[in-house]
């Protein structure tokens, strides 16, 4: 039996789509970078392990097997043109025979837009996948703490940004900056330990600390007593900012120490308290991936 090969383009940036044959979810690698000569593949969203070439796409599998029909349709074309013949004169019984047709058509198809492109920091492997959250399709690294960090650098793009804004955007810029750091640390949080903890919530940041510690787990490992109730403080306003336009009132008052006077002024938050922020989150996000894992 005679056997057809078949090139699977890449797209333009160099990304081969793929789609898992257990949840037939679909992300894309680009080949030539991460392990060299791996053959299998992780899906990133179910982590089911493969060889490369169970990894095809329906649209991939399907343009493939046009181009062979296209090929093979048209070869057959060719070999009953040659019987084609015209009809002869002068004979009372003559058959003429003419082939029509046209090969079977290609179907083309394009590779699909992701969310969210990643490059592995445990093996290069640049990937693509739905949503924020995966595994690397060759080493299984969780990208968890990598997509936290990054995240947090958009806000540090954002504070640099801040310092030559008039003083009124400025101030907005340092609002979103914080609201972005914690929300970018509550994604992470929640995605390390919805397989353990589905419902804990990280928005309240003093909670988590207290329902991790029945487990064993001190999430505020190498930040010393200030520190901590700064990290708490700053997540007091963050809840201000999202539910009372940042205006002080009496609960933050209790739950911070600040002095009454402040109720009902706007809070204050500054670019320094940002950055001290991050620098004591990217503390607590490692502490979150050293002890607990993703299964």
């Amino acid at each position: 039996m005679e056997t057809y090969s078949v090139d699977i383009k890449k797209d333009e940036e160099g990304y081969l789509g793929r789609e898992c044959p257990e949840c037939e979810k679909y992300f894309k690698i680009k080949p030539g970078t991460g392990i060299p000569d791996f053959s299998d593949c992780y899906c990133p969203y179910c982590q089911h392990l493969g060889p490369q070439d169970h990894f095809w796409t329906k649209q991939q599998i399907e343009y493939a097997q046009s181009v062979v029909l296209n090929k093979v349709s048209g070869d057959l074309l060719k070999m009953m043109k040659k019987m084609e013949k015209k009809p002869k004169r002068n004979q009372f019984i003559s058959i003429g025979i003419t082939v029509k047709g046209r090969p079977t058509p290609i179907t083309y198809y394009s590779e699909k837009e992701l969310e969210e492109k990643v490059e592995c920091k445990n093996c290069t492997l640049q990937y693509a996948i739905y949503g924020a959250f995966g595994y690397c399709p060759d080493c299984a690294e969780h990208n968890s703490q990598q997509i936290a960090e990054a995240n947090f650098d958009l806000v540090i793009k954002i504070l640099d940004l801040a310092k030559e804004a008039p003083s009124d955007i400025k101030s907005k810029l340092i609002e979103n900056g914080l609201e972005d750091c914690i929300s970018a640390f509550d994604g992470f949080a929640r995605e390390r330990c919805c397989d353990r903890y589905p419902k804990l919530s990280f928005q309240n940041i003093y909670v988590a600390k207290q329902k991790l510690e029945e487990s064993g787990i001190n999430i505020a490992e190498g930040l010393d007593r200030s520190e901590w109730e700064f990290v708490v403080n700053q997540f007091q306003k963050r809840h201000l900012l999202a539910h009372k336009m940042g205006v002080v009132d009496e609960e933050y008052i209790k739950k911070t120490g600040t002095h009454p006077e402040r109720l009902g002024k706007k809070v204050s938050i500054t670019a320094n308290d940002v950055m001290s922020l991050i620098d004591h989150l990217k503390i607590i996000v490692s502490n979150l991936s050293k002890h607990v894992q993703r299964s």
